[in-house]
């Protein structure tokens, strides 16, 4: 178990009108009332300079956001991003031109990365504005909330 003791944030990075990209606000829906008080879980549109804001402000963080990354339609995959950057996969991986990848390595630039950053990521496919989640995706939403729950509770601690 790793020695969380201080903020502890959740980020659904995202746009709710944008397909598949609402993934990491719907999360953050989920989450809902289903956190410990010292667990905060925001929304985020993946916009660098705020990114790196609310990365830094914590001691752990969890990222979720719809990616490209060549898997099945609603394949999840977890990243310990605290000690590597995260992977090169084929595409953006992303939905977002700069974002996640980029805050993340800004932050470690800064010595402001917690020691505790996980992201996960959902393969994506439709960003169409107007669109609401694809089936596979909206599938794969109650596993990743869950997923993100059980990493906090196996990292912080927190029941």
């Amino acid at each position: 178990m790793s020695d969380v003791s201080g903020p502890i944030r959740v980020i659904g990075i995202g746009n709710r009108d944008r397909g598949d990209d609402a993934l990491g606000p719907l999360v953050v829906d989920a989450l809902r009332d289903r956190l410990p008080a010292t667990v905060s879980a925001v929304e985020h549109s993946g916009e660098v300079a705020g990114l790196v804001d609310l990365i830094s402000g914590a001691d752990a963080v969890y990222l979720v956001d719809a990616a490209v990354m060549g898997l099945d339609p609603g394949s999840s995959r977890e990243f310990d991003a605290s000690t590597s950057p995260l992977p090169a996969l084929g595409g953006a991986f992303s939905s977002h031109a700069l974002g996640l990848s980029e805050a993340i390595e800004l932050a470690r630039a800064l010595d402001a990365l917690p020691s505790v950053c996980r992201v996960f990521a959902v393969e994506a496919t439709s960003f169409e504005a107007g669109e609401g989640l694809s089936p596979p995706v909206a599938d794969t939403l109650p596993r990743v909330t869950q997923a993100v729950i059980d990493r906090i509770r196996q990292e912080s601690g927190h029941a």
